[in-house]
């Protein structure tokens, strides 16, 4: 056994600093002692009780984790004591139907730090399945943003697998420059390739903070809305072909129907309740819209990111708080203006 304090939240902005007794690894268990937690805007509704889909409380949050392994249970193969890891949200079965196409889908998915205990403690016990391993020379704040940045990567991965050309030579927008919005960004210049990615954000840091990582100028999403009346503006060329909504705005998904070309592409990834568009323009344009959930598939891929462009992977952190001031920190993250990714450190 091991002590662990650790961060329970009751909703309603109720947070407590508990201790608990975290027996030793067995079978495929791993236990991780955690370094640290990022917050996002599912842990931030856990906090205030807002949040609309499936949880449990009282619960340990933290589904953006990283960690060292400590111990390991005699049926683990892939993971060492001393690792430095991280894992997945979605806790998947590996065998259903869905599965076997996306297990980001799994038909009897538990979520971690959601529905299940998450990493907001000292130490925990995951199962070998959930768990990847980072180089030993990886930056283990940098570790704590694989969930997030996997999450961009999946969704540029759903986006290709639709495209009629390589996703390289296509004209891309991501709206919103948050920690998901850059988290596109990232996937398709530096681990895609793409030659042009446009980023749009109403606050004015993020859309300049977006410049300074490799986005490129704004084109036509600033430009007049093109006559949706006639086929010469339907077809005028003008917007883009592959469009990212990950503001979770109503308004801003409304906009990407009008900027998306004929044939092209918009990704749903912000969860946005109710929006009305001209669903006339997406017929018109035999244009397609695809969601995209979850990061399960792209930990490796986001790993080898951020090895390689640290210094980028580096901005996305704003502030790193003690565990100890967990209410602190989700204040700080609720302020879209100040803060990208708050750090709670263990």
């Amino acid at each position: 056994m091991v002590q662990s304090k650790g961060i329970v939240l009751k909703g309603g902005k109720d947070t407590q600093i508990v201790l608990e007794e975290v027996p030793m690894p067995v079978g495929t268990q791993v236990l991780v002692k955690t370094h640290a937690v990022g917050l996002c805007g599912s842990d931030l509704a856990l906090y205030e009780g807002s949040y609309a889909g499936p949880k449990n409380y009282p619960i340990y949050f933290g589904h953006e984790w990283s960690g060292t392994a400590v111990a390991v249970g005699s049926e683990v193969t892939r993971v060492t004591a001393g690792d430095k890891v991280t894992g997945d949200c979605s806790l998947f079965c590996g065998t259903c139907e869905l599965c076997l196409q996306d297990k980001n889908l799994c038909q009897h998915i538990q979520k971690f730090g959601i529905t299940t205990n998450g990493a907001s403690r000292q130490y925990f016990l995951q199962d070998e399945r959930y768990v990847y391993r980072a180089d030993p020379e990886a930056d283990l704040d940098l570790v704590a943003l694989s969930e997030p940045l996997a999450v961009g990567a999946h969704a540029v991965r759903r986006a290709r697998a639709l495209l009629s050309k390589p996703l390289q030579h296509q004209k891309t927008l991501v709206l919103g420059g948050g920690a998901i919005g850059l988290a596109c960004l990232f996937a398709l210049k530096y681990i895609e390739g793409c030659r042009h990615v446009e980023l749009f954000d109403l606050v004015k840091s993020r859309a300049e903070k977006a410049l300074k990582l490799g986005a490129a100028d704004l084109t036509d999403v600033v430009a007049n809305e093109a006559d949706a009346e006639s086929y010469g503006g339907l077809y005028s060329g003008q917007g883009y072909d592959l469009i990212f909504e990950t503001s979770a705005s109503p308004a801003a998904f409304s906009r990407a129907v009008d900027l998306v070309r004929p044939l092209g592409v918009i990704v749903a990834i912000g969860f946005i309740p109710s929006v009305e568009f001209n669903m006339k323009t997406i017929t018109f344009k035999a244009a397609r819209i695809v969601g995209s959930i979850g990061g399960t598939g792209q930990f490796e891929a986001v790993l080898g990111f951020t090895r390689k462009h640290p210094d980028l992977g580096r901005q996305l952190i704003t502030h790193q708080i003690p565990f100890e001031d967990a209410h602190t920190a989700f204040e700080v993250a609720s302020d879209r203006t100040s803060s990208m990714k708050v750090l709670i450190s263990f």
